[in-house]
């Protein structure tokens, strides 16, 4: 079944594998036999990630046995993978919203990858759990008989409920969003599945999609619900990533008030988050099996991409470090030197190399750019310095100290990992990879109705002595 979709796979000059053109009648039987087998290399990605699972949850409960809940100082670093979890996670479901508004041909392999990070958006709901625990309240338990010890939060006069109860709602709408997002898209696979499907997929199948018989109205609607879901996910996701950068990196340091980190953060989880997708279809492509469906075309199209985020990203690093530099209150520097120059320094360095320096330097180079392997090479650097730039920010924001201080009077000493924090920072990781792991053995890693569209779309045509990819205009 394989040879009949890879004998279309390229040979186009020297656009060589730019474009595939999988048979659209193979696609269905062949993408079903990948997602239900279980090779052995998807075995041993399964079991490394259940062990680093295992050492978070071991790591976790010692953590909360030991130190508790009454101080955040402890739980920096779990704060710190929450944070690049949900950094990477939350945004991948946009990925593939945002190139369907553009209409972009080349996305159609990408737009399953990036929406199953929706499930783990239902695991980040109870992962994010401990962080409100952990917080501080907004008034100073130690004071009495006064309202003006409070820690500077965003939260003008505390409505009802604020934090804890508007933080978790944020969360959950999130997951919901994206949730309807992944099912909208996946309906009219399971439907074309459910017939061949066994077992628990077969049930899931029917329950999920029993109403879709694929007519014309119903293609519309799924169209339109696709364009309106996808409209929403991207404002709420932009108002969570406000919420949660503003609740529990600024408002935990004395004084640090900024327009520019949240979106600075926003920009780093757009670049994150495209990064992790061109490293899974790099790997699907590479060792999975997929490389009649995935051509190096997805990869050239995203750099150019990759590339304008990690200079937008660099430009805000620019803007809040130098209105901080510029401002030269006392306050204003201690924040500068605790976050950036003096305790984390190393961290920070490293945190520049890996989120700009390094992905610059390899996504300038053309050749490399349109290679099957230079992008997903960048953007892990790319993930190494989101990595980064979350220890760093939240390890310091949660050791502060003192976090009803009107002002930060001093540079507080950096606090590092200990064991049970490492555990802590490999079990989040092996969560995530093992949920998304689980979620592609339930959906398929190819979107099998957008590939199968595009096939009508695209073809390769000559004019005089020259090769083109011919793109139909259905709109």
């Amino acid at each position: 079944m394989a040879s009949s979709v890879e004998h279309q796979t390229g040979g186009h000059g020297h656009h060589a594998g730019m474009w595939v053109f999988p048979r659209k009648e193979n696609i269905a039987p062949d993408v079903a036999g990948k997602t239900f087998s279980m090779p052995s290399g998807y075995k041993l990605a399964l079991g490394i990630a259940f062990i680093l699972a295992v050492l978070g949850v071991v790591g976790f409960f010692i953590r909360a046995t030991s130190d508790g809940f009454g101080s955040p100082g402890p739980w920096g670093y779990y704060a710190g993978i929450f944070s690049f979890v949900f950094m990477v996670t939350g945004a991948a479901p946009l990925v593939a919203c945002a190139f369907r508004f553009t209409k972009s041909h080349w996305r159609r392999p990408l737009s399953r990858v990036s929406e199953l990070f929706a499930i783990m958006g239902v695991v980040n709901i109870f992962l994010f759990i401990p962080l409100l625990l952990a917080m501080p309240s907004i008034k100073n338990p130690e004071v009495q008989g006064t309202d003006l010890e409070v820690r500077r939060t965003l939260w003008f006069e505390v409505p009802i409920g604020a934090p804890y109860t508007w933080d978790i709602l944020c969360f959950v709408g999130l997951a919901l969003c994206s949730m309807a997002i992944l099912w909208l898209s996946a309906v009219p696979d399971m439907a074309q599945a459910r017939a061949t499907a066994t077992g628990f997929r077969r049930s899931l199948y029917n329950g999920l999609s029993g109403w879709w018989y694929g007519t014309k109205r119903q293609w519309n609607h799924q169209k339109a619900g696709l364009a309106l879901l996808g409209a929403f996910y991207f404002m709420l996701l932009i108002f969570v990533q406000f919420i949660f950068i503003t609740e529990f990196a600024m408002s935990m340091v004395p004084f640090w008030k900024d327009s520019v980190l949240p979106p600075m953060y926003t920009v780093m989880s757009f670049q994150s988050a495209l990064s992790m997708i061109l490293i899974v279809m790099f790997i699907m492509r590479r060792w999975g099996g997929y490389e009649g469906y995935i051509g190096k075309a997805p990869f050239w199209s995203a750099s150019k991409i990759l590339l304008g985020l990690t200079l937008l990203w660099t430009y805000h690093l620019f803007a809040f470090f130098v209105t901080y530099w510029y401002g030269r209150l006392e306050v204003e520097q201690n924040i500068l030197k605790y976050v950036f120059v003096q305790p984390y320094l190393i961290v920070f360095l490293a945190n520049m190399l890996f989120s700009f320096l390094v992905p610059f330097a390899l996504l300038i180079w053309n050749p490399l750019r349109r290679s099957a392997w230079g992008p997903p090479l960048a953007g892990l650097a790319a993930l190494v310095g989101a990595f980064l730039f979350n220890m760093r920010t939240f390890a310091a924001a949660f050791n502060t100290g003192n976090h009803y201080e009107f002002s930060l009077s001093h540079v507080p000493a950096a606090v590092w990992p200990d064991i049970w924090d490492i555990f802590i920072i490999l079990g989040g990781l092996g969560i995530a990879a093992l949920v998304y792991l689980l979620s592609a053995k339930l959906l398929p890693l190819i979107s099998i109705w957008e590939v199968k569209e595009g096939t009508l779309y695209q073809k390769m045509g000559t004019l005089m002595k020259g090769e083109y990819l011919v793109l139909a205009k259905p709109e």
